[in-house]
């Protein structure tokens, strides 16, 4: 008689767990209804003390361990503008990470300078420090390393690189919300730290974004490149830079506030579950978890990857896995490990002729990212934030699933 539910044996979940995202409550709707009655819908309606999206992006730097935020329409948008207030050039060259989402990289085509697209860590699916070290030339002026899946990413070995070959750092921390770095919170570590707040994001108001930073020069150059060239402090019809308009509505900004209030207790919650889960894959034959490193003091996901080994496994693909676990109740993923230099974009060259200048960027067809390749093919898993967000009786549901496909593998055989 079949045991897994694949094969018509009861599910083992047979539940919701976790929650239903986004989460909202009274909060947020009381602070939209203030905005829409206040007249004041944008974030040049009225002083600091009143605008919304002034409001949260100090308490969002606040919460983050930086000094200054400026909140933009998207995340992808954060870093173009963090770009370009690092007086980024034509051609010139920054290191991203093979495992993440493409606009990472595209942020860069789009503010004409040529991203180069390294290798990932097989230890936590993080870039590759000693990769990024063998891809510096003398046009590298940056790294954009990703916390990826919201685990920290090796800032002091990336910091140290950085200082000896005088390149700046942008963290893409669209992952990461309420993640820590040896205490310090992600997108505060770097020179500038980038966050999207879309839809599926730890916080979220559908779109939007923000740049951290704690340097005052940096931040002025952003709130610039933001607001359509205008410097605070100056007369409004007065533009000092070409820039375009990527400010934040205040109708968004009420929403994230109401967010935020939740995203201290939110993070606890999914770390001191991953932790739980984490206990429990040591324990099943043919999986894993990515282990945390000392530098790892808080790990708040965007979605939570552990491994998968087939030999381990019982010799059965990670697709079977996926699927009997699906069959139980538990549905799965990979992330964003596909080699983002395999998109077609990247392959056949679809940029515009005058993109890069007289540079000429790298054959990316031929990127050789192996670990990458690998992981995305056979090893990496990957579970959604939400689930993470219940009780620990939803870490044993989720483990006695994979350990119940575990114990009947040669059903699957």
């Amino acid at each position: 008689m079949a045991k897994l539910a694949i094969n018509g044996g009861p599910k083992t979940i047979d539940r919701q767990i976790g929650k239903d995202w986004p989460i909202f409550d009274q909060t947020e709707r009381d602070n939209l209804l203030e905005v829409l009655e206040s007249g004041r819908w944008w974030r040049g309606g009225g002083d600091a003390e009143t605008s919304r999206v002034a409001q949260f992006e100090q308490a969002f730097a606040d919460f983050h361990d930086a000094k200054h935020g400026v909140a933009l329409t998207n995340g992808t948008q954060a870093i173009e503008c963090a770009l370009k207030a690092l007086d980024i050039r034509p051609g010139d060259e920054v290191i991203c990470p093979a495992a993440t989402f493409v606009a990472t990289a595209t942020a860069c085509i789009l503010v004409n300078a040529i991203p180069i697209i390294v290798d990932i860590d097989p230890a936590n699916y993080q870039i590759d420090p000693a990769a990024v070290e063998a891809a510096i030339t003398e046009r590298t002026v940056g790294i954009a390393p990703v916390h990826y899946g919201g685990y920290p990413a090796d800032m002091a070995a990336l910091r140290e690189i950085a200082e000896r070959h005088g390149l700046w750092i942008i963290e893409d921390a669209a992952h990461a919300h309420g993640s820590t770095w040896n205490g310090h919170g992600c997108g505060s570590i770097g020179d500038i730290g980038c966050f999207s707040l879309q839809m599926g994001k730890t916080l979220t108001a559908g779109e939007g974004g923000i740049c951290l930073t704690s340097d005052e020069d940096l931040a002025q150059k952003l709130f610039s490149f933001h607001h359509i060239g205008r410097f605070e402090g100056r007369p409004f019809y007065e533009h000092h830079i070409v820039a375009s308009n990527l400010r934040m509505t205040e109708f968004q900004a009420a929403v994230l506030l109401g967010g935020l209030g939740r995203l201290e207790e939110q993070a606890e919650t999914r770390d001191r579950n991953a932790r739980h889960l984490e206990a429990g894959l040591r324990e099943i034959e043919g999986v894993a978890p990515i282990e945390r490193a000392d530098w790892v003091t808080r790990w708040n996901f965007y979605f939570y990857h552990f491994k998968f080994n087939s030999e381990e496994f019982g010799g059965i693909s990670r697709q079977q896995f996926g699927e009997a676990l699906a069959a139980e109740g538990l549905s799965v993923g990979t992330g964003h490990l596909a080699p983002i230099q395999k998109n077609p974009l990247f392959t056949k060259r679809h940029w515009g002729p005058a993109c890069f200048g007289d540079n000429d960027p790298p054959d990316y067809a031929s990127a050789h990212t192996p670990e990458c390749d690998r992981i995305h093919a056979e090893e990496g898993v990957s579970l959604t934030h939400r689930l993470f967000l219940g009780g620990t009786e939803d870490m044993d549901l989720m483990l006695g699933a994979i350990a119940k496909i575990r114990y009947n593998v040669d059903e699957l055989r």
